[in-house]
């Protein structure tokens, strides 16, 4: 037996077809000039308003922060025109030799990156069971460092460590060509007798953008 189909006959609702801005602007306008004029003028002046504060946020405030970045960028090269009678041979030796200086990065990502490094050199040289503490060291006292935009820290990390004398040399050397770390900056040697090694303790530095800005310390 065949069932009986049911059919709705409820009235489809009917899609209002999508108004454009323009149409939505003239409805806004024709609403606000049926008010009264007080009313009205205190709705001007709230649009006025609104338009000045995106103004402000969306193209007054980054055009503020590009010129003083700006300023900054050609305040320090200004500086280094005036050093570039100071170039000696020795120092364009040390520039062929190391190479390009690479920017320091952010505080955020700063200690794991010099972590890494480090541990990356100690087991390459095959350095088991070093210690590692990491603080911040005194801020970069540089003019030219404010073209960064922000403030450069120092952090440093202190590894204590036992190595075999013959193979100091070469994790110095790999310590010092690493991209992440800036500098050796001390190192404290003891000799052990007992385990045929060398105690060493070391300070490795790495530059950071300071993440409290200029103002932060």
């Amino acid at each position: 037996m065949t069932q009986p189909t049911i059919e709705s006959t409820a009235p489809t609702a009917a899609r209002r077809p999508r108004r454009s801005l323009r149409d939505q602007w003239s409805d806004l306008r024709a609403r606000v000039d049926a008010l009264p004029r007080a009313q009205r003028l205190a709705s001007y002046a709230l649009l006025a308003l609104l338009a000045w504060v995106a103004a402000d946020e969306l193209l007054w405030a980054p055009a503020r922060a590009w010129a003083a970045q700006s300023e900054r960028i050609e305040q320090a090269l200004d500086r280094g025109a005036g050093r570039a009678a100071a170039v000696t041979v020795d120092l364009r030796r040390s520039v062929a030799t190391f190479g390009p200086v690479d920017p320091p990065g952010p505080a955020a990502t700063g200690r794991e990156a010099l972590a890494r490094a480090i541990d990356g050199v100690m087991r390459r040289n095959k350095v088991a069971g070093y210690s590692y503490e990491t603080r911040v060291g005194q801020r970069v006292k540089d003019p030219d460092a404010a073209a960064l935009g922000a403030a450069v820290d120092r952090l440093q990390a202190e590894v204590k460590f036992e190595i075999a004398a013959e193979a100091l040399p070469r994790l110095v050397a790999e310590l010092e060509a690493d991209p992440v770390i800036d500098g050796v900056t001390s190192i404290r040697i003891e000799k052990n007798d007992q385990a045929r090694k060398l105690g060493v303790q070391a300070t490795i530095e790495s530059w950071v953008l300071s993440a409290g800005g200029r103002s932060a310390r």
